[in-house]
């Protein structure tokens, strides 16, 4: 990169400072500091209550109060809308010298938000410490001014600014040691990294250019350059099936489209369902719900992931991710001697979300249950009712006629009557009744026919007897064949 003259120190300064550079590649840290020119104090504008900020995500030490409270003069930069650093990230240095990064406090619409901060320039003050007051102060303790926005550092090309904003966006390795904000080993990874874009020629950097061709040479920077210059997208459809609905148990399918290369994308699904990618995607992984591509250029890569749900319902995927930038970067300097400050600007990037989804029909499972006890049940009954109704002739009681009948002696000389009234039974074609009991048996062993009337006379042929009863008549007569 070009160095500045007026920002740069004589080269023999700067080699001085070498024996205070260490630099240890498998988890250690970098460690600077130089001499700085005091700013002046700037006036108290405002008064506001005091607070203590909270950490830097991933701090690994705790830091004294003085550097967590934001009270006084602090606490006017903080309300001025300023970002106010408070602390590096070991607690090796002293309050006045500070590992790089550091972590600073800024307002965010009235939240005070806390974030790492990356320096872009190798031997430069980070004038970030603090006295035994709670003062901003340089290395010396020399009192510092506020450390104010910036539109970013003028020794950069666009390339570098591209490249340095997306290693503050996204995870890297440096000889293995997978870069973020997460520990003391993943920033020192990172701000290793991003001097490595920064400070690439500077004299100071020379005992570790081998590290940085190693692990950000040529390629992989014109390979991020080309993703920070792409048009990104993020698209979300539902594959198998195209339409309707499964089965519960069954597998949909969906394919997620996209061209932001070694990028975690956050993919997620419904409550009950299982996540996974699936088909051909060597370049794709998924770990917990942080999905990966690998690729590079403008053409989006489509990964399939295949969702499985065991109950019916309705189902969602979605993918969510913030796009690179380099707007995303938030820039801040404490003047021309101090260090101009790279941080991830997690608030003002607005997410790209996809979504898609499917539907299960719900299993039958407890209909058939209760259906087929209810089936079984007549069938075992019917036939016990059935059984007992069909002899209906031993129900009917048997009641003997011939018993009922008087006997009356003829009266001597009585004339017998020729034609019987109650031979012909009219009522019998039209309403037979039903027989009360066997048929009568002659008292000679012929056939005998019964019929019977109110009030008709019974003859009895060949006996001699008339019978006459109080209620009706019966007549029995002889037929011999």
């Amino acid at each position: 990169m070009t160095v500045s003259g007026s920002r740069r120190r004589p080269l023999v300064l700067r080699l001085s400072l070498t024996a205070a550079i260490a630099v240890t590649v498998a988890g250690g840290s970098v460690a600077f500091a130089s001499p700085a020119v005091s700013a002046p104090m700037p006036v108290r504008t405002a008064a506001a209550p005091a607070f203590t900020a909270g950490l830097c995500e991933g701090t690994e030490y705790t830091p004294s109060e003085q550097m967590l409270d934001i009270s006084g003069i602090r606490l006017d930069h903080y309300n001025d809308g300023n970002i106010v650093p408070m602390y590096g990230t070991t607690d090796r240095g002293t309050s006045a010298a500070v590992d790089a990064p550091v972590c600073g406090v800024r307002d965010v619409d009235g939240i005070a938000k806390s974030e790492w901060m990356y320096c872009t320039d190798f031997d430069l003050d980070p004038c970030a410490g603090v006295d035994e007051n709670g003062l901003p102060v340089d290395k010396h303790n020399d009192e510092m001014g506020a450390t104010v926005p910036s539109s970013g550092n003028p020794d950069l090309s666009a390339d570098d600014l591209a490249v340095i904003s997306w290693l503050l966006q996204n995870p890297a390795k440096l000889d293995g040691v997978v870069s973020g904000n997460g520990s003391e080993d993943a920033r020192s990874a990172r701000q290793t990294l991003v001097w490595c874009v920064s400070d690439y020629d500077n004299p100071l950097m020379a005992d570790f250019k081998s590290l940085c061709d190693r692990n950000i040479g040529d390629d992989e920077r014109a390979r991020i350059v080309e993703i920070m210059n792409v048009t990104q997208t993020l698209d979300l459809v539902r594959k198998t099936p195209a339409t309707g609905t499964l089965k519960a148990g069954e597998t949909a399918v969906f394919t997620l489209n996209t061209n932001m290369y070694r990028k975690p994308i956050t993919v997620q699904s419904s409550a009950g369902t299982e996540l996974t990618v699936c088909g051909d995607n060597a370049t794709a992984t998924l770990t917990a719900n942080q999905l990966t591509v690998d690729g590079r250029g403008d053409a989006p890569t489509a990964v399939d992931l295949c969702l499985t749900a065991a109950a019916g319902g309705d189902y969602s995927v979605t993918a969510s991710v913030i796009p690179d930038s380099v707007e995303n970067l938030h820039w801040n300097t404490a003047g021309a001697q101090c260090q101009i400050f790279a941080s991830f600007d997690t608030v003002r990037p607005a997410s790209m979300n996809a979504s898609a989804s499917v539907g299960y029909a719900a299993a039958p499972t407890t209909t058939p249950a209760t259906s087929t006890p209810a089936t079984t049940t007549p069938a075992t009954t019917t036939p016990a009712t059935t059984t007992p109704a069909t002899p209906v002739v031993p129900i009917v009681p048997i009641v003997p006629i011939v018993p009922i009948v008087p006997i009356v002696p003829v009266v001597p000389g009585a004339p017998v009557p020729s034609q019987p009234v109650a031979t012909p039974a009219t009522p019998a074609p039209s309403a037979p009744k039903p027989a009360t009991g066997p048929r009568p048996v002659a008292i000679d062993g012929g056939a005998a026919e019964q019929n019977s009337g109110r009030n008709v006379a019974v003859a009895v042929t060949g006996l001699g007897l008339v019978g006459m009863a109080a209620a009706g008549a019966v007549a029995l007569r002889r037929k011999r064949s």
